[in-house]
């Protein structure tokens, strides 16, 4: 008999349908596809559009804003920003490419090939400058971290310049001397015959800086007398009317010349240089904050100790004292400085530098030369140029011209300044990033070439 099966007494479950993957799902229209897959694409495309403008917008914040305000250098507690660095390398651009071509025409108009002079100085540094950018850069730099040191060195010595002062400096610039300038006009005033406007004098500035002189140029042509001979009319020799030189202008007359070229110039170079005429304005007060200082430190007058010397330079002190041993030992000078100098101008004439004033030379040379006993051999003495052998044969003090006597203020406070620099009292920290940041605009334009 066979065993019945258990049952619960419900219905049988009816075993589960296969399950269909489209029900459920609601369909699209393929217009409805295509305007999804557009619809993402558009979400795609504001995205990168947006991250486009961010990463567009980031940029100019840090051009305009961060760059700007990086700290090139740091003096004690001043600093100089990037674009205090711009602007200055800008405005010595302009500078340079006024000086290149007043040389330049200078040159031609004295019928000389300017192509002569590009391999010669100061021809081939101006034009290294304004073609190498971090050339001019560096100078630049270097210069600014000075002019702070000389603002913060003023201010502790109470120092201050005038507007008159700044006046002078700019005058000097542009090369025009109001009192040379009238004392011409009342010389001519005295006399009856035409004479011809000297050319002002210009001394040179404290700081090495480009200078736009005015070119004039003033002509003679020679007359031609009448003969008194008694000749036939038919026979008589033309003569020729003379050209009368061009009259003199009057102190008034030059001063109106000098306001319209003090404006060209200031319109010219804030333009070119993309700067304001303040900014310009401060350039050349510094200048006579840097004259004003050299003159209160350099403590000269116009009797200036001069040596009779001569020297041997080499490259390394083992060479010196090489050197120096060998004329302890008798060997002659002349003919170790004509063999050994790297200074071979001198070297050619047995080392002999001849009379100059001690402040020709550089800081340790002209201290040396200054202070050592006379015929005795000196050294060895460093210099920025090697090691120097020194021998003294005079010293004696000589009066000196105006323009010897500012050329040796400023080499002075140059080495002053170049001390302080030096000095634990100072700190002076230079960051590399301003040669990322170096301008080469304005462009160099040459009007006649070299």
């Amino acid at each position: 008999m066979a065993k019945r099966r258990q049952t619960t007494g419900l219905p049988k479950q009816k075993p589960a349908a296969p399950s269909d993957p489209e029900q459920g799902r609601v369909r699209k229209s393929r217009a409805e596809r295509e305007s999804e897959v557009q619809r993402y694409i558009l979400i795609g495309t504001g995205v990168a559009v947006g991250v486009v403008i961010l990463i567009l917008a980031l940029a100019i914040i840090v051009e305009l804003f961060v760059n700007p305000n990086q700290v090139v250098a740091t003096v004690n507690d001043d600093t100089i920003t990037v674009s205090e660095f711009q602007d200055r390398v800008r405005l010595e651009r302009a500078l340079l490419n006024l000086q290149i071509n007043n040389f330049v025409a200078n040159l031609s108009a004295s019928g000389l090939d300017p192509n002569q002079f590009a391999g010669q100085e100061p021809l081939r540094t101006w034009l290294s400058q304004v073609q190498i950018p971090d050339q001019l850069g560096n100078s630049v730099v270097n210069t600014m971290v000075d002019n702070l040191l000389v603002r913060q060195q003023a201010e502790a010595m109470d120092i201050s310049v005038s507007q008159e002062d700044i006046d002078r400096v700019i005058e000097d610039f542009l090369g025009y001397n109001p009192d040379l300038q009238a004392d011409a006009t009342a010389e001519e005033t005295a006399t009856v015959e035409p004479t011809i406007t000297p050319t002002p004098f210009v001394s040179p500035t404290p700081s090495p800086a480009p200078t736009l002189t005015p070119t004039s140029e003033a002509t003679e042509e020679a007359t031609e007398e009448a003969t008194a001979e008694a000749t036939d009319e038919t026979d008589a020799v033309p003569t020729f009317t003379p050209v009368p030189p061009t009259p003199t202008l009057t102190a008034e007359e030059q001063a109106e010349e000098f306001t319209t070229l003090r404006e060209d110039f200031y319109s010219r170079i804030t333009s070119s240089a993309r700067i304001s005429r303040q900014q310009l304005t401060s350039y050349f007060e510094t200048l006579a904050l840097r004259e004003a200082l050299a003159e209160e430190v350099s403590d000269l007058t116009n009797e200036l100790p001069h040596v009779n010397a001569r020297h041997i330079l080499v490259n390394t002190e083992e060479e010196a004292q090489e050197i120096m041993a060998a004329l302890e030992a008798g060997e002659s000078f002349v003919a170790l400085a004509a063999a050994e100098s790297t200074d071979t101008g001198s070297g050619a004439n047995g080392g002999e530098l001849g009379w100059a004033a001690v402040t020709d030379f550089v800081g340790p040379f002209s201290e040396a030369a200054a202070n050592a006993e006379i015929g005795t051999l000196t050294g060895p003495v460093e210099s920025e140029f090697g090691w120097h052998i020194i021998q003294v044969h005079a010293r004696e003090n000589r009066t000196v011209t105006d323009q010897q006597l500012d050329t040796a203020k400023t080499r002075a406070f140059t080495q002053w300044l170049d001390n302080l620099r030096d000095s634990e009292d100072v700190t002076v920290e230079i960051s590399s990033i301003w040669a990322d940041h170096v301008p080469d605009d304005p462009a160099f334009v040459l009007s006649a070439g070299v």
